[in-house]
């Protein structure tokens, strides 16, 4: 009975929170604080989606070293570390996102592996919980304080996986980033 539980549950759409991908993104948030919550397309596991929260905007990583953030289907990085242009980090804190009012001084983990190669950020590698049973990942409660590429401040917090139908890879995100360089999050 058990495994018969098992076998059919596996066939059936899970039940998760999903969004589409965010059309109008918040634009350049200058020296303020600035939040919004977006929806970044991150289905293609040959590309990665970049993003700047100084832009608020996706930009071309490739061409453009001025990208934060970084997210291809399940993985997470920043641009921080050996090869990176960037001086991003993350720390993964497990607080409340509204708790969260200010950024450390220290204690951020860069990326390391080149991104054609399958990097890692140790605070970001297990962002999600996986349910073996659905085949789903959860997003972990976690607030993640994000040193950006030109050492500003940011706090995310990762609300969903996927995309409308239970398809994943739209990773959907709230953040506050701190425009003027201080580490006031709130």
């Amino acid at each position: 009975m058990v495994i018969a539980t098992i076998f059919v549950s596996s066939f059936q759409r899970p039940d998760v929170v999903s969004y589409a991908p965010t059309t109008e993104l918040p634009g350049a948030a200058g020296g303020a604080l600035v939040t919004a919550t977006v929806t970044l397309d991150a289905r293609d596991g040959e590309a990665w989606t970049f993003y700047s929260f100084d832009r608020g905007a996706t930009i071309d990583g490739t061409r453009d070293p001025e990208w934060d953030v970084a997210f291809q289907r399940f993985h997470f990085v920043t641009n921080g570390g050996e090869g990176y242009p960037g001086e991003a980090g993350a720390l993964a804190l497990e607080a409340p996102f509204d708790s969260v009012a200010e950024a450390p001084i220290d204690g951020y983990a860069a990326t390391t592996g080149r991104l054609a190669d399958g990097p890692v950020n140790p605070e970001l590698e297990r962002w999600y919980e996986y349910s073996f049973f659905a085949h789903t990942l959860r997003p972990k409660p976690a607030t993640y304080v994000i040193r950006t590429a030109d050492r500003r401040f940011a706090k995310l917090e990762i609300l969903s996986y996927y995309c409308p139908e239970a398809t994943p890879g739209c990773i959907t995100f709230r953040y506050a980033y701190q425009g003027s360089g201080a580490r006031a999050l709130e």
